[in-house]
């Protein structure tokens, strides 16, 4: 009867362990027990408006409702629908979380700061990935490492300039916990494309606002191919970037014209590539100052190698469909 239990029991123990868990038992402790999961749920979610009903059944059940939401990935299905109603939710809430923060913690903005980011690293990181393996589709490991990295060295880049960036890491936080991503919005400012078309890269050496890293960007842009708006994805120059509808690729796409495994991305000393990976529809690189301008300078379909040398600035087109601006990465510094 005991083996029989166990995967019952490790399914349950995986769920009960949630991001939103960890991150309320972080919160809580940082306040000094002030703030419960119960309050900091009132901020974000749809049913957070009976916490503190006047009917004491009401309460009771809201409370044993609440309990059993956070422990499990259904929470984020109710945070996604508090944004949907009002986009703007997580920042309100976040200034509300900051400021009592404030008052219960009784530190400084830097030590919170070290704190939110200590309980999004080693709590919040490991509760998204405990709700992947107990089947939350939409937390990819690799995704959500490279956003953390690049979140937390951007808000110790702020720090070092004297500016504490608390609402917009809370807010940050909220929208990973509903989405399992950071917001796109919030995404760009920690990525910067290119200044120029074909620049070099000691155009961004020498700006002294910018801390420049061996990285690069991909961003994927929407229909109108006018403006970054539809994903950012951090490109490691460590290891290969894929791109297709393989649920295990970096960016995965849904146009089902784009191969489960349509290209890769990577650096090879110091020189970036992208690989038609035997697609059926092609990958073609574009280059030029605008989109309507642009010329093709490579294409898998008529190219006799399926590798081709990127410059920062070119257009990554899967399919003739889909598009993407390949770009340098820099890191935001203290004066942006």
């Amino acid at each position: 009867m005991a083996e029989e239990s166990m995967p019952g029991a490790a399914k349950h123990e995986s769920s009960w362990d949630s991001a939103f868990y960890r991150f309320a038992e972080g919160i809580r402790s940082l306040s000094r027990g002030a703030i419960n999961y119960k309050i900091l749920y009132a901020l974000v979610g749809t049913n957070g408006r009976y916490v503190n009903h006047s009917n004491a059944l009401v309460r009771k059940r809201t409370a044993a409702a609440f309990s059993r939401l956070i422990h499990s990935s259904r929470y984020a299905d109710d945070l996604r629908e508090s944004y949907h109603r009002d986009d703007e939710v997580f920042s309100y809430a976040a200034s509300e979380l900051v400021e009592e923060l404030r008052r219960t913690s009784e530190q400084d903005d830097a030590a919170i700061m070290d704190a939110l980011l200590g309980t999004l690293m080693d709590g919040v990181q490991q509760g998204l990935l405990n709700e992947q393996l107990s089947g939350r589709m939409d937390v990819s490991r690799i995704r959500l490492r490279r956003e953390l990295g690049a979140l937390s060295a951007w808000c110790h880049a702020a720090k070092v300039g004297g500016e504490i960036p608390l609402e917009e890491l809370v807010a940050a936080i909220f929208h990973l916990l509903a989405f399992g991503r950071l917001d796109e919005r919030f995404a760009r400012t920690l990525f910067d494309a290119t200044p120029a078309e074909g620049a070099e890269d000691d155009v961004l050496a020498n700006e002294p606002e910018f801390d420049r890293v061996g990285d690069a960007c991909l961003i994927r842009v929407r229909d109108d191919r006018s403006a970054p708006l539809d994903g950012i994805w951090r490109v490691r120059a460590d290891e290969p970037f894929t791109i297709g509808r393989y649920t295990d690729c970096d960016a995965i796409e849904a146009d089902p014209l784009v191969s489960r495994l349509h290209c890769r991305i990577y650096c090879d000393d110091g020189t970036w590539y992208v690989e038609d990976t035997h697609s059926c529809h092609g990958t073609r690189v574009l280059r030029g100052d605008s989109a309507a301008s642009s010329t093709v300078v490579f294409d898998s379909e008529q190219s006799e190698s399926p590798v081709f040398k990127l410059a920062f600035g070119d257009r990554i087109e899967l399919a003739g469909r889909v598009m993407y601006w390949f770009r340098s990465l820099a890191m935001r510094g203290a004066h942006q």
